[in-house]
């Protein structure tokens, strides 16, 4: 991530918002989505405005979305910087699509002997991973 601000996920440097510049972005493997808009009025004060949170979902369609406000420059994106670090280190990694793909796989795999196997119990599957839920 050469070009980035953060060490830990993709966000440009300061001089992207200070051209009114907009970025999204996110860190899949902590459920962590943010996006960093600048706040230009014509009178008052300019900031940068970061927001973050969790899901699939865009920010308009999210429901737990979290802003803070920091002053447009040098020093307030750096404070959004430490800001969005520290969200992010807080955060517990959850497991990928592709990981949650793998251990169903291997789930089938280990419970199923060959397709014939499959095809008599199909429903087989579904109680097993039930099962493994509820332990």
């Amino acid at each position: 991530m050469g070009s980035s601000a953060s060490k830990y996920f993709e966000i440009p440097k300061f001089f992207v918002f200070g051209e009114k510049g907009v970025f999204s972005g996110s860190a899949a493997e902590k459920d962590m989505n943010y996006k960093v808009v600048p706040n230009c009025p014509k009178e008052g004060d300019k900031t940068l405005r970061a927001y973050i949170w969790s899901g699939r979902n865009c920010i308009d369609k999210s429901e737990d979305v979290v802003m803070r406000e920091f002053p447009l420059s040098e020093e307030g994106h750096a404070e959004m910087l430490k800001w969005l670090e520290e969200e992010y280190l807080s955060r517990e990694t959850v497991p990928t699509f592709i990981d949650k793909q793998r251990a169903y796989k291997e789930l089938v795999c280990d419970e199923y002997l060959d397709l014939d196997d499959y095809l008599n119990d199909p429903e087989r599957i579904k109680r097993r991973v039930e099962a493994e839920a509820n332990k």
